[in-house]
């Protein structure tokens, strides 16, 4: 009896709370971001993945999901996650490829910078520099990137 009430009382307790999937900044919408970013002044970073994609499961695993990139990217830009096979009207609007591809877009909603494949915590934080910084008006990304 008791093992039977130690049983019942373990099945119908909550399970623990497991990471978020999407744990990271704050995802909007893609006119959600849109209407935003041109109200605020805010560039937009698309993230175009697939749910196949390896390197964009480890993206989302290793970089958006440190809370300073997060921080960051929250902040200064709105990101929009962007499911190929979900929404691929959106992945041919934008000529995208391969996946994983970042598109970051000034606050005029125009390309700004484009990055295909995987990226690292420090060129994405990167990137988000030189987008919400305005520097991609003055240079190139090649050299901006080289800087110390």
């Amino acid at each position: 009896m008791a093992f039977m009430l130690l049983l019942a009382l373990l099945l119908l307790a909550p399970a623990p709370a497991a990471p978020a999937a999407d744990a990271g900044p704050a995802w909007l919408g893609y006119a959600q971001a849109a209407r935003l970013g041109r109200q605020d002044r805010r560039p937009i970073m698309l993230f175009f993945s697939a749910p196949w994609c390896y390197l964009c499961k480890k993206m989302r695993r290793l970089v958006f999901s440190d809370p300073e990139l997060a921080g960051r990217l929250s902040e200064k830009a709105y990101a929009v996650a962007v499911d190929i096979t979900r929404e691929p009207r959106l992945g041919e609007v934008w000529a995208v490829k391969q996946v994983p591809t970042t598109i970051f877009l000034d606050p005029q909603g125009k390309p700004a910078l484009r990055l295909t494949g995987y990226q690292n915590r420090s060129t994405l934080g990167r990137a988000l520099d030189f987008v919400a910084g305005g520097h991609h008006r003055r240079t190139t990304w090649e050299a901006f990137s080289a800087r110390p």
